[in-house]
């Protein structure tokens, strides 16, 4: 086994609880000490690099490397872009279709967020879950023209959104908590760690990943190392190397001390 130089960790339910969002006390002694030790450390999650810049937890180290929206943003230590990847004009337009049909409004993120409907009850839960207002978010019309790295539907927990799987070019990940994540199909967040692999010249196979949703699964399969948190979806746990604790128990410190990966 190569000992890992790279290190991704999702945000929500990985580096940050679920309940509370807030990054442990081991996590963060966790964090540090790799980086005393001379080991990267990378950001991997939905969110996008303003929205992590706001938030104290996150913003209180030092990162190495971000990849957000799932992959189709991929920015250095300096938050330069090295890579951003766009919706298709005739996804957009089958996704609006499908939205004003449904009823049900589509939050769309890329240089700004906006929505394309009013709030209803499943967006204003998605947004308690992570601290944000609904009514703060703008609504305006969506055209083909607009520049979209990922998006959000909304619908019950549990849903399976199968009417927006059918969409060209996207892919879907629901989540437990009344959204679910619209990507571009082919690009993941492994798709990131490749690229951020190559730009700092670190094989996949130096790489650990950390995670716990359907949107980690392709991370944790593709590294050298993949880690599924304890409260993880099965799915990810299945293609994980180790299953650690949950985020709550100090997975993250658990599944390195288990690797041997924290020296004395």
């Amino acid at each position: 086994m190569s000992v890992p130089q790279l290190f991704f960790f999702d945000v929500d339910g990985t580096l940050l609880d679920n309940r509370h969002h807030r990054i442990s006390p081991s996590t963060l002694r966790c964090l540090r000490q790799l980086q005393r030790q001379g080991q990267r450390i990378v950001i991997s999650s939905g969110r996008d690099i303003d929205t992590i810049a706001t938030m104290p937890e996150l913003v209180a180290i030092d990162w190495d490397g971000y990849i957000c929206r799932n992959g189709s943003v991929v920015a250095d230590r300096d938050h330069h872009e090295l890579f951003r990847a766009f919706f298709k004009p005739s996804a957009l337009c089958q996704l609006e279709a499908l939205s004003h049909r449904l009823n049900r409004p589509i939050l769309y993120m890329g240089y700004q967020e906006w929505s394309n409907l009013p709030p209803n009850d499943d967006f204003r839960k998605a947004c308690t879950f992570f601290h944000r207002l609904p009514d703060q978010i703008p609504v305006r019309p969506t055209t083909d023209s607009d520049q979209v790295t990922m998006a959000l539907a909304f619908g019950d927990a549990g849903d399976d959104y199968q009417e927006y799987a059918a969409i060209d070019s996207l892919t879907v990940l629901p989540t437990r908590f009344h959204y679910a994540d619209l990507v571009i199909r082919g690009i993941d967040k492994s798709t990131g760690m490749r690229r951020l692999c190559d730009h700092l010249n670190i094989p996949m196979s130096a790489t650990m990943a950390f995670g716990d949703g359907i949107n980690d699964l392709q991370m944790i399969r593709e590294a050298g190392i993949g880690v599924a948190m304890g409260q993880g979806c099965q799915a990810v746990k299945e293609v994980a190397d180790f299953i650690t604790d949950s985020v709550d128990q100090n997975g993250i410190e658990k599944a390195l001390q288990h690797f041997g990966l924290l020296r004395p």
